[in-house]
């Protein structure tokens, strides 16, 4: 027996159900800001940008193929970064209690389409030792990469700072999204409630059991009620009762 809902059932049953609705919402936006707010450890970021240079003549001009030489050697300078060679300077210059796999981690190496700038950007849970790791990473990278590839030079542009803002977690998505779970539960257990209603409602219920509609009884307000004739009548039947004693 297939059963069919209509457009107006669907926002019956959600206005009945509002307040049920309501409360899941406001349950999934508290769980998420709990969650947000008194379990994630906040994480901050700090980028140091560099740039590398593979002429083999500093005084000559900078060609096109120069460059493109450049650009194919970016992403073996990346993996040049997150070597040994490089991160376990870094934890000596630093003196961080991070291993080698840790440090490797919380490094990513930030390039760019068609330019020879790339950033080193550390990811901790204090900003002012991701600052400090990734400017050491990048001079350390100043320091070794001579002797590793045949570099002309490197240029730190610019040096991390401690950036105050986290990047994780994401405050007004978290809420978001703990909002839209809850409601998204509130709005399927309504459903779910008035699937599982076996009550009879109107007269569809009998007609989907295939039984005849022998009639309905309508169910009377105390209104209706006092204005029939058997409560018009009744004060009057009283009195003649009265009436008759005396």
């Amino acid at each position: 027996m297939e059963e069919e809902i209509s457009l107006g059932e669907i926002f019956a049953i959600l206005k009945q159900r509002l307040g049920s609705i309501i409360v899941w919402s406001m349950a999934g936006l508290l769980l998420a800001a709990l969650y947000t707010f008194f379990f994630v450890i906040p994480t901050y970021q700090s980028t140091s940008k560099i740039v590398v240079n593979q002429t083999q003549n500093a005084e000559q001009a900078i060609t096109n193929t120069d460059i493109q030489t450049n650009l194919s050697l970016i992403n073996t300078y990346q993996g040049i970064i997150k070597e040994p060679i490089i991160l376990e300077d870094v934890i000596a210059k630093t003196n961080s209690d991070l291993t080698i796999s840790e440090l490797r981690d919380q490094l990513t190496v930030q390039t760019e389409d068609t330019s020879l700038v790339f950033g080193i950007t550390i990811t901790d849970e204090n900003p002012f030792k991701a600052a400090e790791l990734a400017n050491a990473t990048a001079a350390s990278f100043e320091e070794k990469i001579g002797s590793i590839l045949d570099v002309n030079s490197v240029t730190i542009l610019s040096q991390a700072v401690a950036n105050p803002i986290p990047v994780s977690p994401n405050t007004p998505m978290n809420l978001v999204l703990g909002l839209l779970v809850g409601l998204m539960i509130g709005v399927g257990l309504a459903f779910l409630a008035e699937f599982m209603d076996k009550t009879v409602k109107d007269e569809k219920f009998i007609e989907q059991l295939g039984w005849p509609n022998l009639g309905s009884v309508l169910l009377m307000s105390d209104e209706d009620l006092a204005s029939t004739r058997f409560i018009q009548a009744t004060p009057d039947v009283k009195s003649r009762k009265a009436k008759r004693r005396i």
